[in-house]
């Protein structure tokens, strides 16, 4: 009788961390092999939407400018519905802060990247350059948040943008 209740001691002994456990959610590496495909495609997805925008923003060109504001306005939409995807994925609660933290920096770059296209499609230049160097500080800022996850598609760089 003893040794009952003591195997059933030691069973609820390790229920709470098995539970506790379940409520973590997964590992900062399972996260990451369930974002990075999310990060991958949305990085495909800009390659075809900002082909040779880069060009087309530094020329001189109103109808130019005008198509360069709207393929940024463009990724801007994709970029936000990713992010969107992303805060969706169950994250690891040591993380959770950190994560938090990104996605809001993330959401920043959304709004700095239609901000560059509307500044373009107005052909204001020095409007159009502010917002550039915002992407790229709202870029490098979500960087800082996510660098402990060793993203390789999640990971914010310039050409991503242009």
């Amino acid at each position: 009788m003893r040794a009952l209740i003591a195997a059933i001691s030691v069973t609820a002994l390790a229920l709470p961390p098995a539970a506790a456990a379940a409520e973590e959610g997964p590992s900062r590496a399972q996260y990451v092999e369930q974002v990075e495909p999310i990060c991958q495609a949305n990085t495909e997805a800009n390659k075809r939407i900002l082909k040779n925008v880069k060009t087309k923003a530094r020329s001189r060109v109103p109808a130019k400018l005008k198509q360069a504001g709207g393929q940024f306005i463009h990724a801007s939409a994709v970029f936000g519905k990713t992010v969107e995807k992303l805060s969706a994925v169950p994250r690891p609660s040591a993380d959770d802060a950190r994560l938090l933290k990104w996605f809001t920096q993330l959401g920043i770059v959304q709004a700095k990247l239609r901000a560059l296209g509307v500044a373009l499609k107005a052909d204001e230049e020095i409007k159009a350059a502010h917002e550039q160097i915002r992407v790229e500080r709202a870029s490098n800022a979500a960087n800082n948040y996510s660098f402990v996850f060793g993203f390789h598609y999640c990971h914010l760089t310039p050409s991503r943008f242009v």
